[in-house]
């Protein structure tokens, strides 16, 4: 009793750090992976981001991209060396944007199991906002495609959702409601069986809608999670 009192209280001290952790690890795995950049690189990133969504793929030029900046190509060649070099820093602010938005669903909901539930369907959720699958489908297309050739900026760019999902159960399995043996090991196992599904709703695999699909993965979650 004591010692589930003490667990307890330890969730309790430690929620303000689990809800707010994505918008705290996001920009710091970002920036470490990309590393400084000048301040024009943001509005870079936002032009490519316009011309993403516009076109529904990522085929505009260097050109392109540094007239709807309203800047140069040497203000261009100054933040990135090349093209796929600024699609990686798309993907780490896309990502860091996500994993904040997932958070605040996260945090707020009303008990442990609601927080790793939201957790699991947040992405799928996401994905049902209008007008946001074609862009969704590009940035994953694009993230596979990046993750061979600059390993080492993507490699740290999803860790704080995973981070989401891990706090998530620490609050859960302290309370009792849901059996987590390595809360790390599970999270990871949560949020790949997400994207995994994510992918196949985007790719066509799956045709059915992302919210549906998401309420089918927490329900095999729930069941393999009961205590």
């Amino acid at each position: 009793m004591a010692a589930g009192a003490q667990g307890a209280r330890a969730v309790d001290r430690a929620r303000p750090a689990a809800h707010g952790a994505a918008s705290v690890m996001a920009p710091t795995v970002a920036a470490a992976r990309l590393g400084p950049r000048p301040a024009v690189a943001g509005t870079l990133v936002e032009a490519a981001r316009s011309l993403m969504w516009e076109t529904g793929a990522p085929v505009f030029t260097v050109t392109q991209v540094v007239a709807a900046a309203g800047t140069s190509l040497k203000g261009f060649y100054r933040c990135f060396a090349s093209k796929d070099e600024l699609l990686v820093a798309l993907f780490a602010d896309d990502a860091r944007r996500g994993a904040e938005a997932l958070a605040a669903s996260v945090a707020g909901a009303g008990s442990p199991v609601d927080r790793v539930r939201r957790a699991v369907v947040g992405l799928f959720d996401f994905l049902a906002v209008d007008g946001r699958l074609p862009y969704a489908a590009t940035l994953v297309r694009e993230h596979l495609r990046l993750a061979e050739s600059h390993p080492d900026e993507l490699r740290g760019v999803l860790e704080p959702f995973v981070c989401i999902f891990r706090l998530a159960l620490v609050e859960a399995a302290a309370t009792g409601d849901l059996a987590v043996g390595d809360a790390a090991k599970t999270a990871r196992t949560l949020f790949h069986l997400v994207v995994s599904h994510v992918h196949a709703v985007i790719c066509h695999q799956i045709e059915q809608d992302p919210v549906e699909v998401g309420a089918e993965v927490w329900a095999f979650c729930a069941a393999a999670l009961r205590p």
